[in-house]
């Protein structure tokens, strides 16, 4: 049996306060056993005057709350500069996976949702393989070879084309970023393909398998993504991996309407869909997770505006 309280969780927040409040308290009502430190890093730079003070003392000591000397944003770090820490420190997810001294160490999205107990899930299936991580693997709908139906983000292992047999399948089936994968591969092999990652919204990682990597190649590297270098270059290193889809324990970006675009980044640069975002959530805490309405009332987005 996993061992209780062996997973710290690490959050990266860039605005949406009360949808944080709403992720880490669906997370602790199903997961809470296993959790020990949660990681709040806020980024330097918010849209709205996000202000996450409520949640610090919501929780007490079970926050750990970093606030990031620099801003990245979307943008990669330089890379030239990771020797400086409080540069490296900066880039998302990073403070956790140098400091925690935990086993495990779970990424997550703010605007998460969970039903059941994603961590003894994912905690069960890391430890019956010994993998290094467990999550959601791959971006397969943007991959050329999902499309030509050789790979799956449970068989990415086994498919292990050539640059020349990745450029061809790019041609032929549907690859929007085929014009950057040269970018971000640089081996005879194309292997992990350029869009298969560990999707950080909901990723349970081994940290004693990953620590002696976790300055030289950063998790939260912005790449042609986030982790697609991290992940390519630790499973070339041997490390295994396995993918485990969110449904039934979480539901991403939960206040998405069907039939709407309904991304985290869509709700981030949205007004209408961000304050719609923080209203649902504001009522689901004074419904269900017992926060107080005098303590919520400030953190109300009107107007939102976004930086």
């Amino acid at each position: 049996m996993p061992a209780l309280k062996s997973v710290d969780i690490v959050i990266q927040v860039y605005g949406k306060p009360l949808m944080t409040g709403v992720a880490i308290s669906s997370l602790l009502k199903y997961s809470g056993k296993w959790i020990g430190k949660i990681y709040l890093i806020e980024e330097k730079v918010q849209p709205n005057h996000a202000d996450f003070s409520y949640l610090i003392r919501h929780y007490k000591d079970r926050i750990v709350h970093v606030k990031s000397r620099f801003y990245m944003g979307l943008k990669a770090s330089r890379k030239s500069l990771h020797w400086f820490t409080p540069y490296r420190r900066s880039i998302r997810y990073q403070y956790a996976f140098e400091k925690s001294k935990n086993h495990y160490l779970f990424t997550m999205h703010n605007d998460m949702l969970f039903h059941e107990d994603i961590l003894g899930e994912y905690l069960t299936q890391i430890e019956s393989g010994h993998f290094a991580g467990v999550g959601p693997i791959g971006q397969c709908w943007n991959c050329p070879a999902s499309y030509a139906k050789k790979c799956t983000a449970d068989t990415y292992h086994k498919y292990q084309p050539d640059w020349t047999e990745l450029m061809e399948l790019s041609e032929k089936f549907y690859a929007p970023r085929k014009e950057v994968y040269s970018h971000f591969i640089s081996s005879s092999t194309a292997w992990p393909l350029p869009e298969c990652r560990l999707n950080e919204w909901a990723a349970l990682i081994d940290l004693t398998q990953v620590k002696p990597y976790v300055k030289k190649l950063i998790f939260g590297q912005m790449d042609l993504d986030i982790a697609t270098k991290w992940f390519s270059f630790l499973n070339n290193q041997g490390l295994t991996f396995k993918n485990i889809p969110i449904d039934p324990y979480a539901t991403h970006v939960w206040t998405g309407i069907e039939g709407e675009e309904n991304s985290g980044l869509s709700t981030q640069n949205n007004a209408d869909l961000y304050e719609r975002a923080e209203m649902q959530s504001y009522q689901k805490l004074l419904d269900e997770y017992g926060f107080a309405e005098q303590e919520l009332a400030a953190l109300i987005p009107h107007p939102v505006v976004l930086a």
